[in-house]
């Protein structure tokens, strides 16, 4: 006798021929929404970048149009999605987007609609890094105490070969992003 039971709460069938990886996949209120309701975040191989906020299907619906509140062509295959405090001066969770080449930092944001068009959402970019290397993936925490660091692995050091740590403090000042790298270099074999 199990004390559980698994049902399909709500679910959603994503694009043609699109791809996924583990690191696609978010939940947060990206939107920073006063009724602190999570969000979903995907983002595909081919670019795409979607937030849903699910609601409970009823047995035999699918997912329905309103559950998606952005869908954007990002035009760079999505490597990895998280959802944190990365920008300097503020509270407020922002949208980190890794990509191959670059990591892209972005504002989320609703606005409420008239009668039945509903809510708008729209994505500002805060700020970009350019990367001199294909990243792999990334995480972030506070590291050294201080909030907000994001730390990206290439492909050369998932490799296994010579492993330094690229720490990244975003911050969007007059309109300007600042990256700094600390010298967190390190070797393990």
């Amino acid at each position: 006798m199990s004390l559980f039971k698994a049902r399909d709460w709500w679910s959603t069938i994503l694009g043609d021929k699109e791809e996924f990886d583990q690191g696609c996949l978010c939940l947060a209120n990206v939107d920073n929404s006063g009724n602190g309701q999570d969000k979903i975040i995907v983002g595909s191989f081919m670019g795409y970048l979607r937030i849903f906020s699910p609601h409970p299907a009823k047995t035999g619906d699918g997912a329905q149009a309103e559950d998606l509140l952005l869908e954007v062509d990002l035009r760079d295959p999505v490597l990895q999605v998280e959802v944190g405090k990365f920008v300097s001066g503020t509270e407020m969770l922002h949208l980190a987007v890794l990509h191959s080449r670059k990591l892209c930092v972005y504002s989320v944001s609703g606005t409420l609609g008239n009668v039945e068009h509903g809510n708008q959402y729209q994505m500002k970019l805060m700020y970009e890094h350019n990367l001199q290397r294909t990243a792999c993936n990334m995480t972030y925490g506070s590291f050294g105490g201080i909030k907000g660091w994001i730390l990206l692995w290439d492909l050369y050091q998932h490799a296994g070969a010579k492993r330094d740590l690229d720490l990244l403090q975003g911050s969007c000042e007059s309109g300007r992003s600042t990256r700094r790298v600390q010298g967190a270099s390190s070797r393990w074999d």
